[in-house]
């Protein structure tokens, strides 16, 4: 080996391992995260969706999806119509709804003016009827630790709240 090309190897895999390091964090993205809407009674509704892949083993649920309640929503809660927004994101989606680990999130972000760091999670699941339908929802208060889990580790709260719609005001 020449001294020309010891020098370049010495370059070069410095540049590799930060190229493989810099890389992994694209890993760790939602498969999608955006903003839905939907006509409630009278007004506009809107949530921020994560869409993230399930546990490897977990072969009972193909997706974890995090509905994250935000501040500007005018309309009903993500609660209110939790059956609605699962089927609706299913269909976004290409998701059955039965086999995703649906996580209802509140923080700052869903109050306005609201500080702190208190967030609560709940998971929900539903099944299917005899008849093919999305039977009521099953609720269960998780942790945060659980939520990673859940999203194969690649769930973090810390995300920027979205940039508000073009003409919609704070």
């Amino acid at each position: 080996m020449r001294v020309s090309d010891h020098a370049s190897a010495v370059l070069i895999l410095p540049l590799l391992i930060l190229g493989l390091v810099c890389s992994n964090p694209c890993s760790a993205q939602p498969l999608a995260d955006t903003i839905v809407t939907w006509r409630g009674y009278a007004l506009e509704a809107r949530a921020q969706v994560q869409v993230y892949p399930s546990p490897p083993d977990d072969e009972r649920r193909d997706r974890t999806v995090v509905v994250r309640e935000l501040a500007r929503n005018r309309g009903p809660s993500t609660l209110d119509d939790v059956r609605y927004l699962a089927d609706r994101i299913g269909r976004t989606f290409q998701i059955d709804p039965a086999r995703v680990y649906w996580i209802m999130h509140w923080g700052a972000f869903s109050h306005r003016g609201a500080r702190g760091s208190k967030e609560l999670f709940l998971r929900v699941t539903f099944r299917r009827s005899d008849s093919g339908r999305l039977s009521s929802p099953y609720w269960r208060l998780v942790s945060k630790a659980d939520v990673r889990e859940l999203t194969d580790r690649r769930y973090r709260s810390t995300l920027p709240d979205p940039p508000p719609p073009e003409g919609d005001a704070p």
